[in-house]
C-alpha cells in the first residue's frame, strides 16, 4: 500500500517523481500535488498557456487539469507533495481559497518565485515528513505525526502565498475573474457543451463580451480554448487507456466517430488512431 493509500499524502523527488508525471505524453494528476523546483527549470503545457518553473519556484497541480512536459534541465532538483483532497478539506477555507488563487494566477502563466530563505524552510518540513512517511519503524501515532506535519506544511505555504496575494481573490480584476469562471465551467462542462454562447449565459454576459475578455486576458479565443481542452481530454484517453475510439468519441460527447474523427485531425493532424499508435509498443 503506498503512502499516498495508507496516510492521505506521498513525497516524490527528482529521482521518482516521473513515475507520476509522464515526460512523453499529455496526461493528468491522479490527485492535487505541489511541485517545488530547487535547482533547474522543469517547462509544461497547461490548458493552453506554457508555465516554467524553475528554483525557488513552486506550482499546484490539479487533476481537473491535463499536463505535458515539454522539457526539463539535467539540474532540476524538485519535492512533489502529492495529497488526496479530503486531507487538505478540513483546513481553513480562507486556505483553499488562496489555492484557487494561486492556481488561477498560475493558468494565467504568472508562477512567481518565492524568497530562498522560505524555501530552504518549506524544503526542510517536506523532507522531514518524507521521513517519517518512508521510516519502516513501527511508530506509535505516526498517522497523527503525519497529519500534523502535513498540516505544518499545509499553514507554511498558506502563510507563503498569503504574503503574495495579500488580498487573495478580492485582487482578481473583473476581467480574470470572468476568465477563472469560464474555466471552471469549462472543466465542469466540457465533455457536454462546446458553444461559447453556453458559457457566457452561465455568467450572464454577451458571448462578445466573454470572447473580447478572454481574447484579452489570454491571448487566445474561447471557441480556440474549448478546442484545446477537448483536444487534450482526447489525447489522455487515447494514449492512456484501451478504449475504443468510437467510445473515446461517445465520452466526449460527438455524435459519432466520424465527427470525433473529423475533429481530431483537424487540430492534430493526425486520425486518433494514428496518435494512439505513436505509444503502442
Amino acid at each position: 500500500m503506498s503512502a499516498l493509500e495508507k496516510f492521505g499524502v506521498e513525497i516524490f523527488t527528482q529521482k521518482n517523481i516521473f513515475e507520476r508525471i509522464a515526460v512523453d505524453k499529455p496526461f493528468r494528476p491522479d490527485n492535487p500535488a505541489f511541485i517545488f523546483i530547487k535547482s533547474g527549470k522543469i517547462k509544461l503545457r497547461q490548458h493552453f498557456s506554457d508555465l516554467e518553473v524553475s528554483a525557488n519556484m513552486f506550482m499546484v497541480t490539479d487533476p481537473q487539469t491535463i499536463y505535458e512536459v515539454i522539457s526539463v534541465t539535467d539540474d532540476f532538483q524538485s519535492r512533489m507533495v502529492s495529497y488526496k483532497r479530503e486531507f487538505i478539506s478540513a483546513l481553513s477555507l480562507k486556505f483553499n481559497r488562496l489555492i484557487t488563487y494561486r492556481y488561477f494566477r498560475q493558468q494565467m502563466n504568472r508562477g512567481v518565485p518565492f524568497p530562498e530563505s522560505e524555501m530552504e524552510v518549506v524544503w526542510k518540513s517536506v523532507n522531514f515528513l518524507k521521513y517519517i512517511l518512508d521510516s519502516e519503524t513501527d511508530m506509535l501515532y505516526k498517522k497523527e505525526m503525519v497529519e500534523h506535519l502535513f498540516s505544518v506544511f499545509c499553514y507554511q505555504m498558506a502563510g507563503i502565498i498569503s504574503k503574495e496575494d495579500t488580498s487573495s481573490m478580492n485582487q482578481m480584476s473583473r476581467q480574470e475573474e470572468i476568465v477563472f469562471v469560464f474555466l471552471t465551467d469549462l472543466s465542469e462542462y466540457h465533455l457536454t457543451e462546446r458553444t461559447v454562447e453556453f458559457y457566457a449565459e452561465r455568467q450572464s454576459i454577451t458571448t462578445r463580451h466573454l470572447s473580447s475578455v478572454v481574447k484579452e486576458v489570454t491571448g487566445k479565443t474561447a471557441s480556440h480554448i474549448i478546442a484545446l481542452i477537448v483536444m487534450n481530454e482526447a489525447k489522455v484517453l487515447l494514449n492512456s487507456s484501451n478504449k475504443p475510439v468510437s467510445e473515446v468519441s461517445s465520452i466526449l460527447g460527438f455524435s459519432d466517430q466520424y465527427a470525433f474523427s473529423h475533429f481530431f485531425k483537424k487540430h492534430m493532424e493526425v486520425s486518433p488512431k494514428q496518435y494512439r499508435h505513436q505509444f503502442e509498443n
